[in-house]
């Protein structure tokens, strides 16, 4: 009796699991466009830097994220009223993946706005999402996931040594091999080939 309890118990478990990787397969557009709009923001942010460029590096930002809510409003939207069926999991990872994102705007506009950024912010972003992306790959079970948040720890780490204006161009790297690329790789791969 116990043992079959278990046995349905695993299986519940493994259907959780399997739906939320399908899920996240549909994540990749939104890696995509907000990889894609931060990459842009933080080589205007270097550009603007470098020349001494007239507009506030804040605006760059603001825009940028202004935009990339549009796109998830678009998406809220668009996606509203299928039938989608969000479980437990998702709604855990859609609520983790929101608060790192707002956590996130919130130091990078208002400590921007503010005046308050300081040194190492992209280190900060960046272990923001290794948190993210670790979390993520135990609720999905692709360990390629966990592999990209292990890189954004790395990526954290070698940030906190470098100077600022060059650390911009190292997060858009790290945006560009961590998750733009991965965005599109879940976005064209899909759940019909996992």
């Amino acid at each position: 009796m116990v043992e079959k309890k278990i046995q349905e118990d695993l299986a519940v478990i493994k259907q959780i699991m399997l739906e939320s990787r399908q899920r996240f397969y549909n994540v990749g557009i939104h890696l995509v466009v907000w990889g894609g709009i931060v990459i842009l923001a933080l080589l205007l942010t270097y550009y603007s830097l470098s020349i001494k460029f007239l507009l506030p590096e804040y605006w760059i930002w603001i825009v940028g994220f202004g935009l990339a809510w549009i796109f998830e409003f678009w998406q809220q939207k668009r996606h509203q009223n299928s039938e989608r069926v969000y479980n437990t999991l998702n709604r855990m990872s859609g609520t983790l993946w929101t608060s790192i994102l707002i956590t996130m705007m919130i130091y990078i506009v208002f400590g921007g706005v503010g005046g308050h950024l300081i040194e190492g912010t992209s280190a900060i972003i960046a272990g923001l999402l290794a948190i993210g992306y670790l979390v993520t790959s135990v609720g999905i079970g692709i360990k390629w996931i966990k592999i990209l948040g292990l890189g954004w720890w790395l990526g954290s780490i070698i940030l906190f040594f470098s100077p600022s204006e060059i650390g911009l161009l190292i997060m858009a790297v790290l945006m560009i091999f961590l998750q733009f690329i991965p965005g599109v790789i879940l976005f064209v791969k899909g759940p019909k080939n996992d």
